[in-house]
């Protein structure tokens, strides 16, 4: 059977479109459409209408309806069928009015439209199929009918909202709006259980009391709770209650456990701040201690230094005190031996040892000699450090005025560079140059100026950012400057500015 309808279907679709394109065709003629333009202006309107049902749908396949898309695709259906209409009712003799036509020939005019209208038929017979196939294989097994609408309009209604509103089926929504019945009874019982049980004191039983749960079946028939179920509705009630009860208590208790966890964090993270802060100042105060005890020891150091220093000139006092009243002693020694030289041979022995000790004060005298020649020595060498310091300090000043002189230099070479690129270029501007001769002209006084004439030293990307261009721009009009300067151009010698400059053509 389904071979059957598409078999059918397809034909009688098929069949539409041609009669439908023969009619448009003839009625376009008539509309000022061209020879060519009155048989694809038919292909335009029926085709769109075929690629909007098919495009619905393969989305309503995808489960990715678009109600617009289905709205448009009627729309052009419905033009589709008004020009069938006019077109046969313009083909009656004397080309009446449409109303005029269907009172005349009515059986013309609806031939002309049934066709069209066949196919929204067939399409939405295929919509139908593709969606509910959908939903069934989606597991919604729900859907709202006429007789839904007819018998409880309020409460479809509200299962219908609802189902648009949040993500969830026909059948959980009827489920809900179940769910929310069966409450309603329970809180009403127990309500009514409650006034009962208050009135009539400690011995109250409620089997002695007509209360609502004798109602319950009555009360829940209407929502499919059968006499069984709504009877068990109470004890399944309380055990939900207590279930419910007992997961708000376990939600408490994590909660406070969360609480205390997070209170202990934040305490944890207060500690470590703290200890962290008193690391830091330790850390800070550390140096500190640090920097005071170098200071200390360095300043012991000179003043042990000092005293040092002081105490070697006191020595070397003392010791050429020392050798200078040797040396008056034995003059007066040698003077001694000398008279008595004669007298005993003990004599000649004072005389040795004289001659020794003489011998000794020789050789402190060198010892002394040397010491002061390296004295002597090292302050040499502390001067020929100072002019040295002196010497670099100026070679230093001199770079430095070099350096600015060369500054000076280089700014005076750059504003002459302008000047002359200006002049160039109200030179280029009289002579009548195109854009791309002034810019290779400036390229090429660019490479004189800042590259010493090679091309391949000036960069693209400063010429990029000078003219603003793009890099295969920049490298063209690099090629061609280079080129230019090959062939001897010179902004200062070159006929052009010559001219606009004043001066001479010395010639190239």
């Amino acid at each position: 059977m389904a071979g059957v309808a598409i078999v059918a279907g397809l034909a009688a679709a098929g069949v539409g479109f041609a009669l439908s394109y023969g009619t448009l065709v003839q009625a376009a003629g008539d509309w000022g459409f061209g020879s060519w333009e009155r048989r694809v202006f038919p292909l335009g309107v029926d085709g769109l209408i075929i690629a909007l049902y098919s495009l619905h749908l393969v989305l309503v396949w995808r489960r990715m309806a678009k109600p617009a898309l289905l709205v448009a695709a009627h729309g052009i259906t419905a033009v589709t069928v008004a020009l069938n209409v006019i077109a046969a009712a313009n083909g009656l003799p004397g080309s009446p009015g449409v109303w005029e036509a269907l009172g005349r020939d009515p059986g013309r005019l609806l031939g002309h439209a049934a066709m069209p209208a066949a196919y929204v038929l067939l399409v939405e017979a295929a919509r139908h199929l593709i969606s509910r196939t959908a939903r069934l294989e989606a597991g919604d097994t729900g859907t709202l009918t006429l007789a839904d609408w007819f018998l409880r309009p309020g409460v479809t209604w509200w299962v219908f909202r609802t189902a648009k509103t949040y993500p969830m089926t026909y059948a959980e929504a009827r489920k809900m709006r179940r769910d929310i019945e069966i409450h309603r009874v329970w809180v009403r019982y127990r309500e009514e259980i409650e006034a009962a049980r208050a009135e009539a004191g400690p011995d109250f039983d409620e089997r002695d009391v007509i209360t609502v749960l004798d109602r319950l079946p009555d009360l829940l028939a209407p929502y499919g709770v059968s006499v069984d179920e709504a009877l068990a509705l109470p004890d399944r009630m309380r055990s939900d209650d207590q279930e419910r009860r007992a997961a708000r208590e376990r939600a408490d208790q994590e909660r406070a456990h969360k609480a205390e966890a997070e209170r202990r964090r934040r305490e944890h993270a207060d500690r470590i701040a703290a200890l962290t802060a008193q690391k830091e100042a330790l850390q800070a105060q550390a140096e500190v201690d640090l920097l005071q005890t170098q200071t200390e020891a360095e300043r012991r150091a000179a003043e042990h230094r000092a005293a040092g220093h002081v105490d070697v000139a006191a020595i070397e006092a003392a010791r050429q005190r020392s050798a200078a009243e040797r040396a008056a002693a034995e003059e007066q020694r040698r003077a001694l031996v000398e008279k008595e030289v004669e007298e005993t041979a003990r004599t000649a022995a004072l005389r040795r040892k004289a001659a020794e000790d003489n011998e000794v004060a020789v050789r402190l005298e060198e010892e002394q000699a040397q010491r002061a020649a390296e004295a002597a020595d090292v302050q040499w060498r502390a001067a020929q450090k100072a002019a040295e310091a002196k010497q670099r300090a100026a070679d230093a000043a001199a770079a430095e005025a070099r350096a600015e002189e060369h500054k000076r230099a280089a700014a005076e070479a750059r504003a002459a560079a302008a000047e002359l690129d200006l002049r160039a270029t109200l030179a280029e501007e009289a002579a009548g140059l195109t854009e791309r001769e002034r810019q290779e002209r400036r390229v090429a006084r660019m490479i004189l100026a800042e590259a010493g004439g090679d091309a391949l030293r000036m960069p693209t990307t400063k010429i990029q950012d000078r003219l603003r261009v793009a890099s295969s721009t920049a490298t063209s009009y690099r090629d061609a400057a280079a080129q230019l300067i090959a062939s001897g151009y010179d902004p200062e010698r070159d006929p052009i500015h010559a001219l606009e400059t004043g001066r001479a053509w010395s010639g190239v």
